[in-house]
């Protein structure tokens, strides 16, 4: 718990439950553990303590430990669900999906029509390959409730992974159909009819889901990749011509001299290359062969981050400023937010490093911030190593004509930002690199 934190004493194991949750809520994880470990001290069988903070320690990479945790809440309380829930999804996220299943299939037991253990169930039997018992478990689970939106999602999801795209997008209609509010049934539709070459259906969907909630990131990325196979290419560039929604700005434009801007940076170097949440290749990002920091940099209070954040709230002004270039009936346009929350993370490269094709689902703006940058960007035999580039599609969506692309040479002190929805990767660092390439990316996430 942090030094200026304090909690009053509370009675009964029940009050400090109820404040440890409110913590566990609010973000404050020190002190709903504090909390959650005064509990147990009063009560070793609480299972809701036991089960909350082994979600906790999950959530901190204290895999082990939580999984004791979990254990226990699922020994000492054998009809709670929520133990089995959370023991399921941690063995589940370890790629243990055998144990995963068997703790779903414990957990049912005591209680048959709980539906988050169902969902874990089909996701484990998905996962360890077992499809057909997968689509059966879930085809039970929607003709027992039509309504079901995110069983049909679900259901769409399997048939998409295993090559059935037409009862992939049937599923897939059923959720929406189920959930009017909802694009990314919609959404999902589209990919899979994507991915299988089917360009124009996905326009379709694309069109209606965006209808539907007209700031839909993966709708849009999706559009410009469906846009490129079929050819619209006019229809492509006003959507995401890199040429004109990749906008480059450097601290000098932010008034900063070239002593001032080698300060910023050497302080931030010392900060990003040594955060503790940086991993190795995590795969919930796109990230190959280098390290990713997993929590948001722009909370850390750093005095570096706070001044590279004022040139960021700099930039997404200008950004604001320039929408009058462009069509105002742009989505860029038409939803560019008065305000923002920022996430900020830290990739870190050398030696065969790269980014994957990838999209921010959750931004308006995105942008990536150079640190540190290694001198085979400026070689000219090194076929761009180690540049951004904008407009190649993800490698499972193949598509019959590219996609409009740019290129663009890193260098410290420059800031590139566009839009959330357009695709990027790196070109790869050579083997024998040995000189770090260090970026802080951010979006910047709408506030309504």
């Amino acid at each position: 718990m942090g030094e200026g934190l304090s909690h009053p004493v509370l009675a009964h194991p029940a009050q400090l439950f109820d404040a440890a949750l409110r913590a566990h809520q609010a973000g404050r994880a020190e002190e709903a553990a504090l909390l959650y470990r005064q509990v147990l001290a009063a009560d070793a069988r609480n299972a809701g303590a036991l089960s909350n903070l082994g979600l906790l320690l999950a959530e901190h990479g204290r895999h082990d430990e939580a999984e004791g945790l979990l254990r226990e809440a699922t020994r000492v309380a054998p009809g709670y669900a929520g133990g089995f829930v959370n023991l399921a999804l941690l063995l589940h996220d370890r790629q243990r999906h055998d144990e995963a299943i068997a703790a779903c299939e414990m957990g049912l037991a005591a209680a048959p029509g709980h539906r988050t253990l169902q969902n874990a169930l089909v996701s484990s039997l998905a996962s360890a390959g077992r499809h057909d018992e997968a689509i059966a478990h879930l085809t039970r689970m929607v003709a027992a409730h039509p309504g079901y939106a995110k069983g049909h999602t679900l259901l769409g999801t399997i048939y998409a992974k295993t090559g059935r795209p037409d009862e992939a997008v049937a599923a897939f209609e059923k959720a929406a159909r189920a959930q009017k509010g909802d694009a990314s049934p919609l959404v999902s539709a589209a990919e899979c009819l994507l991915m299988h070459g089917r360009a124009e259906d996905a326009l379709k969907y694309l069109d209606r889901a965006l209808k539907v909630r007209g700031w839909e990131v993966r709708a849009i990325a999706l559009k410009t990749l469906a846009l490129a196979d079929a050819g619209r290419v006019a229809d492509e560039r006003w959507l995401a011509d890199p040429e004109t929604f990749v906008h480059v700005v450097r601290l000098a434009d932010f008034g900063y001299s070239a002593a001032d801007a080698a300060s910023l940076n050497r302080r931030l170097s010392a900060f990003a290359s040594h955060e503790p949440s940086m991993k190795e290749d995590p795969e919930e990002y796109a990230t190959a062969k280098g390290w990713h920091s997993t929590t948001n940099l722009a909370e850390s209070g750093d005095p570096a981050i706070e001044e590279l954040k004022r040139f960021i709230d700099w930039a997404f002004h200008e950004r604001r400023r320039r929408l009058a270039e462009i069509d105002p009936a742009h989505p860029f346009a038409r939803h560019a937010p008065a305000k923002y929350h920022i996430d900020m993370w830290a990739v870190r490269m050398q030696d065969s490093g790269k980014m994957l094709p990838h999209i921010h689902i959750s931004g308006w703006l995105s942008g990536a911030y150079y640190v540190d940058v290694p001198s085979v960007v400026d070689d000219p035999a090194a076929g761009e190593a180690g540049w951004i580039k904008f407009g190649p599609p993800r490698a499972d969506i193949r598509l019959r004509r590219e996609t409009l692309q740019r290129t663009l040479k890193p260098e410290p002190g420059l800031m590139a930002t566009f839009p959330s929805y357009i695709w990027h990767d790196t070109v790869p660092l050579p083997p024998e690199n040995t000189e770090q390439r260090l970026v802080l990316a951010y979006d910047l996430n709408p506030v309504d």
